[in-house]
Order: C-alpha cells, then structure tokens, then sequence
C-alpha cells in the first residue's frame, strides 16, 4: 500500500466518524432564558422583600418605646444605734456610745416642786424611767416635771421624734410610761391610787395625745407600793403588778400567784426571766401567760439577749452576771461593793455588749457603762446621766 492509499484510507474514515459541532445558537438562548429567570425571581424576591422591610420598618417604628426607667435609688443606710439619756433635766439623743450628743428637750434645770413658777411662767424639768424609745424606734416618750403642773397630775407626758419636734402631749401620774407593742399607744396612770383606798385610772393615749380610753382598777384590786401600767405582749390587756385589765372593756382580773411581774420575756416569748431575792429564775412560758401577760418593766433588773440564749441580770444590786440559759452557768462580768449599786439596760442589738448603770447612793450620782456580754472591755460611756435607753433596731416592723 503506497502513501497514497494510507491517506485515502485515512480521509474516509474521518469523514464517516465526524461529530457535527453543535449549533451554539441553542446553548445561547437557554443561558438567557435562565438568565432572564433569575433575574425575575431576584426581582419578584426583591418586590417581596421590599413591603416586608417596610412592614418590618413599619413595626419597628410603631412598636412602644419602653419609657426610661432609673434605676433603683440605694436603700438609706440602717439608723445608727440612738442612745437617749437624762442629765438634770435634759434628754439628749447619742450614738450608742455616748458620742456626738444631741440635747432634744432642753430643761430649766429646776428642782421638783419648785415655785420658781410662781409668776405663772412656764418652765420644763424633764426626766424617765424605763424605756422612752418606742419599740419601732420612731418616737420617745419622757416626763415634764416642770411647772406648772397639770390639775391632778404630777407631770406631762411628751412624745417627740428623735430630732425632738414634740408630736403630743398630755397630763399624767405615776413612774413610767408605757408603749403598746405597735407603737402607737401609751398607757400612764391617769389617777394612782393607795392599795383599797380608791379606784385606780389607766390612761391610754395616742401618739397625738387624745386620750383612747381611761381603765378603771377597783379599789380592791389595786396594788400597793409603787406601780406603773405595763402592757401585754398581744396589746390586748394592761398589767399592774397583780392584776390584768382587758383594753375591750372587760373586768380587770388578778394574775396567778406565781406571776413575776419583774420579769421580762425572750425575744420569742417562749420564757420568762426575774430576779427574786437576789437570783435569776427562768421559767417556761405556758397557757394564757406566753400569749397574754407580757413584758412588765424591761430594766433594773433583767435583760435578754437578742437571741435569746443570755439573760443579763443584777444580783443583789452590786453583781452584774449573766447566764447561759442553755446550760445554766453564770458568769460574774462586774461585781461592786455598797454604796455603789448596779442595774442592767440591756444588750446591744447584736448582743456582743451589755449597758449597764452604776450609782453611788452617797452622792446620788449615776454613769452609764458598757461590758462584752463575756465580761471584756469594759468601758464608761456617759460619767454622769440620770436614765439611759437604747433605740430599738428590730424596726420598724
């Protein structure tokens, strides 16, 4: 076979096989076809779009603002632990360790029964026994023993807030003044009586100085010696050392024997502490006493701890002891010899401290201390006072 043949053989094997190159014509009109499909599919999505954006602008712009609120402002810092106490006829309000005093209530500095009076001026001589603070800690009640005297009174009773703005007042007798457990009562012996030789009067006040309502005690009832209302732990009743007088109006009744009137319930009114003869007794409160009878004078001789596990008490009037009511010890914190007497006020609000009063009959002196309830750090914190009271922090409640 010559070259010649090879290449005929060749061409016409070729021109059988040839594959017709493809008409690009086609292939142009589907790309613009797709082309065109997306093109409207984008422009249909982006029609679709756009009310949805402006429906969404729409909403964004009619949706409430929310207004601004501010944040909280910080809760006041707890009140300071206020220490009221009486120098010759002045109260003044301090810090629980005497310092930074304030007087509220200024006095003339007149002796009781004075007749510097005499032109009908008015003067003020104020003082108290017990506990002036009210037990929210909001107000102070004490005694004007000034002059004039109030017709068939022995003084005036005198509310005021700490800053000593007076907020009520009214006539009075007896030794201490008495806040119900609300602190919007006070109860005072409006007529005081001698033991079977006329009826006794009980005045309750409010803060305003109206008088709520005036308990009669029948002549037979009455105590004798000094006494002073008291009132019952629920608010229901008024205490006069023997005898219980219902504030609805029902008959005064006599309280059981084996009452301690001195005594002074724990802080969840489960017992009840006195000194007698010189001893501490603690008894279980139980019945009608643990709901009815309640706290009677809470100073001069016993005071609880705030968690009611110490009982703070003067034994004999020249120990200052306090006991572990769990286990029963006593612990001697100060111990003082005659003339020279001793009374508890009572615990510290976190019950580390105990205030206590030391007098000196001879020179009739009285100074205002403060000891570690384990008998540690013994300070004097006011050298000379008449009546000290501590504000009450359990508040308001």
């Amino acid at each position: 076979m010559t070259d010649q043949d090879v290449r005929d053989f060749l061409e016409r094997m070729a021109a059988e096989e040839q594959v017709p190159f493809p008409d690009t014509a086609p292939l142009t009109r589907r790309a613009r076809r797709r082309a065109a499909r997306t093109v409207l599919v984008g422009a249909i999505g982006v029609a679709a779009a756009i009310p949805v954006l402006f429906a969404g602008v729409g909403a964004i712009r009619s949706a409430p603002i929310p207004a601004y609120t501010p944040a909280p402002p910080p809760l006041p810092a707890p009140r300071s632990v206020a220490l009221a106490y009486e120098i010759d006829g002045d109260i003044y309000v301090a810090d629980a360790d005497g310092l930074d005093p304030v007087r509220i209530a200024n006095g003339a500095h007149l002796e009781r029964g004075s007749d510097s009076c005499a032109n009908g001026e008015r003067a003020s001589s104020y003082d108290f026994n017990g506990t002036p603070w009210s037990p929210d800690g909001q107000y102070l009640a004490f005694w004007d023993h000034g002059c004039p005297v109030p017709p068939g009174a022995w003084g005036t009773v005198v509310i005021t807030d700490p800053e000593g703005t007076v907020i009520g007042s009214f006539p009075g007798e007896g030794w201490t003044i008495s806040w119900s457990p609300d602190s919007t009562r006070i109860a005072v012996m409006d007529v005081w009586a001698l033991e079977g030789q006329g009826d006794a009067t009980i005045g309750v006040y409010g803060l305003d100085g109206t008088r709520h309502a005036a308990l009669t005690v029948p002549s037979a009832l009455v105590p004798s010696g000094d006494y002073s209302p008291a009132w019952s732990r629920d608010g229901s009743s008024i205490l006069l050392s023997s005898v219980q007088v219902p504030l609805d109006g029902g008959a005064p009744t006599p309280l059981p024997d084996d009452h301690i009137f001195f005594g002074v319930y724990s802080p969840d009114g489960s017992r009840v502490a006195g000194v007698n003869d010189g001893s501490l007794v603690v008894n279980d409160a139980v019945g009608s006493d643990a709901q009815k009878v309640g706290s009677a004078l809470e100073f001069w001789d016993v005071a609880w701890s705030p968690d009611g596990a110490l009982v703070a008490f003067a034994a004999h009037d020249t120990e200052l002891l306090v006991r572990d009511v769990a286990t029963g010890a006593d612990t001697l914190l100060v111990d003082v010899a005659r003339p020279e007497l001793l009374s508890v006020v009572e615990f510290s609000p976190d019950g580390d401290r105990i205030l206590f009063t030391r007098w000196d009959a001879d020179t009739s002196q009285s100074s205002l201390w403060s000891i570690g309830a384990d008998g540690s750090d013994l300070r004097r914190v006011i050298a000379r006072m008449g009546a000290a009271d501590l504000q009450p922090q359990g508040l308001p409640s």
